[in-house]
């Protein structure tokens, strides 16, 4: 920003770049409305008055409200590439995420990170960077690469790097793991955000956690937990995806509109739901239709998330950001036109290269054979417990013989696809009804190890041998036979092709999970959750079974 400049513009001495005329501004701080121009100089805000450009908009009858954020994403997660998710996204009137990229960090470590953040850079999408604070997530599994304090450090001087993301292992904070103190440590030093990541926790546990400098959370699934982590200083951040809906639980919090809350989608938005829905506005249209002023929803995924991280943007106002969103309708978030960075936004096209090392991150130490998933033994087994809407899970207890299709009992393994390792976790699961056949994922957080779950073992093994032969995607197979599949070479995770293509697939692989009966709604997002060990009750990583409340791996069967 050259500031004499932007002085003079402001000033009315020089024209403006561009003016937006006649604009009904909508003042998210002041929570009023203002009928006056917008004057843009280079990617910033001049002045708000009246103003004349090079360029000018016509925006009568229009109403300008500042560019969405996101406070909390992971773009890895639409299985998308940076470049096609912004061309989904910012159309939509979302301009800035707050990414963390703990996904692509698990597998490639620092050096994915900063692929996400060069691809970033030629989009209109402004993607600021959390540093990953669990990589590995825990100790419980194996994952593709390790961040270390010192680490943190040199990435703080990474360009858009801002902060801290979610603190996952709040064991090792409440136990004070020196490791874990050493990350915050080296972030509190700099006087930057730390965000958080507590399901459930409550009482001195949680005190401890916020004493330690972790300032926001985004897991909290009542309002009287949400309540709890916001007396005690937290920001909230209230999630609503394709899978982790948790609006309606925190409803009487949002329609409150506390300041110190925000929307976010947590990266959980579909493919399809992206195209069709929405983004970001897709999460404010649902809060104004359960209630919430349009003001105060604005606030919570504009000006909330710029203050907590400290982004110039989030207001219409002088210096700030040139990301203004026009609509013709407030409440629907109807978008007639975007304009990012002060420029009005066109086509975007994927003009970045993927360094080879990207796209070759699957590797097995072997082809896997039935014999190497086989679960010796019967008894009262542990059954991770799938819950439709909720990424936490339950765990039931009986008599387990094997697979059980009637009772729906299926096998879940994880195969370990980073190292080479030949580690196999095996259990068994329950929630996703299918009947014959098989799928799998190499997306499966936080590790992103290849997770399948099935009827049987041969198919389980053709689905997992096939993701290897993929380098990454999404496979089902019945009888042996490839019914189904998407290619996700970049890391294991995202697809170069088109979203509407994606798209396509992904229905084409839900399709064909129902006609082998299954009945989860989004068995997809779903089973990537089913190898999170940090996420309660029981959950499944390449070295076993994982009482997430214990933290520690278990067997399969009640001794």
């Amino acid at each position: 920003m050259q500031v004499e400049r932007i002085v003079d513009v402001a000033l009315g001495k020089e024209k403006a770049d561009l003016v937006i005329k006649n604009a009904e501004i909508v003042n998210v701080l002041t929570e009023e409305f203002i009928k006056a121009d917008i004057a843009v100089c280079g990617n910033r805000i001049a002045g708000i008055g009246n103003y004349s450009g090079i360029e000018e908009i016509d925006a009568e009858g229009l109403y300008a409200v500042p560019g969405l954020i996101d406070g909390h994403t992971h773009i890895e997660m639409s299985m998308l590439s940076v470049t096609e998710f912004a061309r989904i996204v910012v159309p939509k009137g979302t301009t800035s995420v707050v990414a963390d990229p703990h996904e692509i960090a698990n597998v490639l470590g620092k050096e994915g990170i900063r692929v996400l953040l060069e691809e970033a850079k030629t989009t209109p999408l402004k993607v600021f960077c959390m540093i990953p604070s669990c990589v590995p997530s825990s100790p419980l599994e194996t994952s593709g690469a390790k961040i270390t304090a010192e680490d943190i450090a040199e990435m703080l001087e990474w360009e858009n790097v801002i902060g801290l993301a979610e603190m996952m292992n709040y064991p090792g904070v409440i136990n004070k793991d020196s490791e874990v103190l050493r990350k915050i440590e080296v972030v509190r030093a700099r006087g930057k955000p730390i965000d958080g990541h507590c399901p459930m926790l409550r009482g001195k546990d949680l005190n401890a956690y916020v004493s330690a400098g972790i300032g926001s959370d985004h897991e909290s699934i009542s309002e009287d937990e949400a309540m709890e982590k916001l007396r005690l200083g937290m920001r909230i951040m209230i999630r609503e995806g394709s899978v982790a809906r948790n609006l309606k639980a925190l409803l009487n919090l949002a329609k409150k509109a506390y300041r110190w809350c925000m929307l976010v989608t947590d990266g959980d938005r579909t493919t399809r739901d992206l195209i069709e829905q929405g983004y970001l506005d897709y999460v404010y249209r649902r809060a104004v239709e359960e209630g919430v002023d349009p003001i105060k929803a604005l606030q919570m995924c504009t000006l909330n998330p710029a203050e907590w991280f400290g982004i110039d943007a989030g207001l219409i106002a002088p210096g700030r950001y040139a990301d203004i969103v026009l609509l013709k309708n407030l409440e629907r978030f109807e978008v007639v036109r975007v304009i990012a960075n002060g420029k009005p936004v066109g086509e975007i096209r994927r003009t970045y290269e993927y360094p080879k090392f990207v796209k070759s991150s699957v590797k097995l130490k072997k082809p896997i054979e039935p014999k190497d998933i086989a679960i010796e033994g019967k008894g009262m087994a542990r059954i991770i417990r799938v819950i439709e809407g909720e990424i936490v899970t339950g765990e039931d207890r009986e008599y387990v013989e094997g697979i059980d299709i009637e009772r729906d009992i299926l096998k879940i393994v994880v195969v370990e696809r980073h190292k080479a390792t030949g580690n196999i976790g095996k259990g068994y699961i329950r929630g996703f009804g299918i009947k014959r056949g098989a799928f799998a994922s190499s997306v499966a957080h936080d590790a992103h190890n290849i997770v399948a779950v099935g009827t049987n073992d041969d198919d389980i093994c053709r689905a997992v041998n096939r993701i290897a032969e993929l380098q990454g995607g999404i496979v089902v197979v019945a009888d042996n036979e490839i019914k189904a599949e998407l290619q996700l070479d970049i890391a294991g995770l995202m697809s170069e092709e088109r979203a509407e293509v994606v798209a396509e697939k992904i229905d084409r692989i839900h399709e064909e999970l129902r006609k082998l009966g299954c009945r989860h709604p989004s068995p997809v997002f779903a089973l990537s959750f089913m190898a999170l060990p940090v996420i309660p009750k029981l959950k499944i990583t390449d070295l076993g079974l994982v009482d997430v409340e214990k933290f520690e791996i278990t067997d399969v069967f009640v001794v």
